[in-house]
């Protein structure tokens, strides 16, 4: 009896995945839970286990394709006569091969390229790509299944520097009429960590009514504790100590208080989510190349010890990429530590299905005024930096906003952090 293999849900927002590489070929034996397939989300780059153990007998799915999930992947123990594609796309392919020699024929004729059939089955993924590149389909040699075109093919005609389709003639007309020639400019093709960073950041946009509301905070406290322990901290634990676990906690500490910023909000399912859990995501830099939220789950129950090296050992999983989805998931508040890079106030953008994100800017000496306990004034230097809160204006409003920061910046400011550290 044959078993189909199905798109798994990768986690709780994820809906697609796009197929990167087999890790099978069809009469290949495969064992439950072995991997085979690797699969690109919104989320992570992942490799899929299969579920049940047999023989491939066919693949569904080509290379480049993105699916939903639930789409059939792969079967297991099927018709052996079976091939890489599935019998229903197999006739289909058989079908549009008499007219795309009619249309080779006819372009012998006519002057101007014939764009391919629309008929013959192309993935989404590949469709856009060529219809974004203005690729002339009847060029473009198929190396899948069947004579199948993939991302691959369209990706090399395109880099190959190749004839596309010509131009309507209006256009060629508006063109010849500029008198400004356009710059020449260097392009190359987006990464994949790159698109998903923008298709998250243009969809957060659209679903959450952003807002931003900021703080400034006297970290002279801090500082000074820091300054005392950080040495030996290093020493101890083989990095450093920064503001940022500081911060974290102070924030878990207010996360408690104020539970409806430790929430999500879907308006099109009219659900309103508090979490019992403070799953705290930490904004990472992958040295430029993109950005990626780790998650530390559970992390109401770290001490400011354990929250600094869990920050430090995520962050290493990162940006060395052995990470798996359970360390960019799930996550139910984020911080983005902005002041590493010499920030004084940043507006981020939120990470989707969160209500709010709180961005910590650079902190730096100042002159701040002081006053006494009888009144007088005085100038003193200390270290202060803004806090800047943006928060879904959906789900809470903005003396909800300012409350969380306040509390946030009097932990910071009064709570006694010698104790965290003895």
């Amino acid at each position: 009896m044959s078993q189909i293999v199905t798109m798994p849900q990768l986690g709780e927002t994820v809906t697609e995945g796009t197929i990167l590489r087999w890790l099978v070929q069809v009469g290949d034996e495969v064992k439950e839970d072995d991997p085979i397939l690797e699969i690109s989300t919104d989320k992570v780059d992942t490799e899929v286990p299969s579920p049940f153990t047999g023989q491939v007998t066919s693949l569904l799915v080509e290379e480049g394709e993105t699916v939903e999930v639930g789409a059939s992947l792969l079967e297991l123990d099927g018709d052996s006569s079976s091939s890489s594609v599935s019998d229903e796309a197999s006739k289909e392919l058989e079908t549009v091969s008499e007219p795309v020699e009619e249309v080779v024929e006819v372009e012998k004729v006519k002057s101007s390229p014939v764009p391919k059939s629309t008929n013959i089955k192309l993935s989404p993924v590949v469709r856009k790509l060529a219809s974004e590149n203005n690729v002339d389909l009847e060029q473009v040699t198929g190396t899948g299944s069947g004579g199948r075109i993939t991302r691959k093919d369209i990706e090399s005609f395109i880099t190959s520097g190749s004839k596309t389709v010509q131009k309507p003639k209006e256009v060629q007309e508006r063109q010849k009429d500029k008198a400004v020639q356009p710059a020449k400019t260097a392009s190359g093709e987006i990464s994949r960590l790159r698109r998903r960073i923008a298709e998250n950041m243009v969809m957060s946009k659209q679903t959450s009514a952003h807002v931003m509301t900021s703080v400034e905070v006297d970290y002279e406290n801090v500082e000074i504790l820091r300054s005392k322990h950080k040495k030996s901290f290093k020493e101890e634990n083989g990095f450093s100590l920064t503001y940022l676990p500081f911060i974290s906690l102070a924030t878990i500490y207010a996360l408690r208080e104020y539970p409806v910023v430790n929430s999500s909000f879907d308006l099109d399912k009219d659900i309103h989510s508090f979490h019992s859990n403070i799953n705290l995501g930490i904004a990472v830099d992958l040295n430029q190349d993109g950005l990626l939220v780790g998650t530390l789950r559970e992390a109401d129950s770290f001490s400011l010890k354990g929250l600094a090296r869990k920050i430090s050992d995520t962050s290493a999983k990162l940006r060395e990429g052995s990470y798996d989805l359970d360390d960019v998931s799930g996550s139910t508040f984020t911080i983005s530590n902005n002041g590493s890079f010499n920030s004084f106030l940043t507006s981020p953008i939120i990470n989707q299905p969160n209500v709010a994100i709180l961005s910590t800017e650079s902190v730096k000496k100042r002159p701040v005024v002081i006053e006494a306990q009888d009144g007088t004034d005085s100038i003193a230097i200390r270290h202060t930096g803004m806090l800047s809160l943006t928060w879904d204006h959906r789900a809470f409003d903005g003396s909800v906003a300012l409350l969380f920061l306040n509390s946030i910046r009097e932990k910071l400011e009064n709570s006694d952090w010698s104790q965290e550290l003895n």
